[in-house]
């Protein structure tokens, strides 16, 4: 598989003193090899370097430059990147029946296309790989750096199976690779993209079972496969030419919750840990309340979705004990969010409104833009949004989930936080999706 050419790390700065400074590195240079071997990312960079003194290629205006860095193993070389990679996101090359992207509308900025399959953004920021798009080199580098944990998007483990969804024209096998990491100490969290039909009922248990085979309670391995996440295939109404899929609705929804409820139990007295959860999307779709946190043990799959709510619920009744009886000041606004949160953020609210001087208003968004299916805040756009001020004016500021916008500012739709000011005439105020950090922003702690 192609990859593009490396062009090496982009130094952004250097610190004083620093055994790099003192190599005559400097903002503007371009680390491209340790020792001869070029690196391709940070994660190369960092695991090249770990055990002190190196010679590192540096391009400067066109020319490579070797420079003995002089440092002791574990101590910091002081160089600032301004990239984490050095060859850009390898891309996805799988047409995958329940693609997100794929269901999109045209038009939208160009970095909301990319799909990505990277190893290390797994590595490091917990995005799910399907480890179809490696090179032997790349999977090697896995084993030889121990990158880990991993999180691995495996939907089934039957191999044709497995390639339907993928959208491939031949089987793809993931447990030759699952046990090939295990053995090599590296852990992985699982994920299955539920498609009702497809590979549910015996080829959701097929996948359970086989997938728990390789958990270290059942190998007897010191790593391997820790948790799998279900959730549910989400479908946007932008579903053109695409293969038809079904949604799960609310008897389908607590169908899952119990069978896999019953897996769990039973996996928990087997391998010692329940092994397999729902997200909370299931929760919300069979109108049931969500476990307490001692189901979700250590919340394993927490980034997927799995326990947030759980999470919040027990983070607001810490945050309610700390409420003052009288705001120092009246409180007034609006609180966005989406419909998959709304009973737990109006709640809240509600407990907040209990305080003499508050007066909130909690403001549920209908996704006109991918479909009402579609309930998640980091899904939220800034013209639904406004929709939704305007249907529900009211006064003073409004209170966004920090989710739904990139970098603070930009919404999906290419809206702006200034641009929904404008519109509104009301000052936002972002606020991460914590109890804690929205009651700090309304000055009640």
């Amino acid at each position: 598989m192609r990859r593009p050419p490396l062009l090496g790390l982009p130094v952004v700065a250097v610190d004083p003193g620093s055994p790099a400074h003192d190599a005559g590195i400097a903002p503007g240079d371009l680390v491209r090899a340790v020792d001869g071997v070029p690196i391709s990312d940070l994660l190369d960079f960092q695991f090249r370097t770990a055990d002190g003194a190196r010679t590192l290629t540096v391009v400067r205006g066109g020319a490579d430059l070797e420079l003995r860095v002089a440092f002791e193993a574990g101590e910091d070389a002081g160089l600032e990147f301004g990239e984490e990679l050095a060859d850009g996101i390898h891309s996805c090359v799988n047409k995958c029946v329940f693609c997100f992207i794929h269901q999109m509308p045209r038009g939208m900025r160009r970095s909301l296309y990319v799909m990505d399959d990277d190893f290390r953004l797994s590595f490091t920021h917990g995005n799910y790989v399907t480890l179809t798009n490696l090179t032997p080199e790349e999977f090697d580098r896995i084993l030889e750096q121990r990158l880990s944990p991993l999180y691995v998007s495996v939907h089934a483990t039957d191999p044709d199976l497995r390639g339907r969804l993928l959208g491939k024209k031949e089987p793809a096998p993931i447990l030759p690779a699952l046990r090939t990491l295990a053995e090599h100490r590296i852990d992985v969290n699982a994920q299955v993209v539920l498609c009702p039909g497809l590979n549910d009922g015996a080829a959701l248990r097929r996948t359970v079972h086989e997938l728990a085979e390789l958990h270290p309670g059942a190998s007897g391995l010191r790593c391997g496969v820790q948790s799998v996440a279900v959730v549910p295939v989400g479908l946007t109404r932008f579903r053109e030419r695409l293969p038809k899929l079904e949604a799960a609705d609310a008897a389908y929804a607590a169908a899952m919750l119990r069978e896999v409820t019953r897996w769990g139990v039973a996996l928990a007295r087997r391998i010692g840990t329940r092994f397999v959860w729902l997200s909370d999307e299931w929760y919300n779709l069979a109108a049931k309340p969500v476990p307490s946190a001692r189901h979700y043990e250590d919340f394993p799959q927490y980034e997927d979705g799995v326990g947030t709510i759980r999470s919040f619920l027990d983070a607001a009744r810490r945050v309610e004990r700390r409420l003052p009886p009288e705001a120092a000041a009246p409180v007034t606004g609006s609180v966005i969010t989406a419909r998959l949160a709304a009973p737990v953020v109006s709640s809240f609210v509600d407990r907040l409104n209990a305080v003499e001087g508050v007066s909130l208003q909690t403001l549920v968004v209908t996704n006109r833009f991918f479909g009402d299916t579609i309930n998640v805040a980091g899904l939220m756009t800034g013209q639904d949004i406004l929709a939704t001020l305007c249907e529900h004016p009211g006064p003073g500021p409004v209170y966004l989930p920090s989710i739904c916008v990139k970098d603070g500012d930009i919404f999906l739709d290419d809206m702006t936080v200034g641009g929904l000011a404008s519109a509104t005439g009301r000052r936002i105020i972002i606020v991460d999706i914590t109890p804690a950090s929205l009651a700090q922003a309304v000055g009640l702690l």
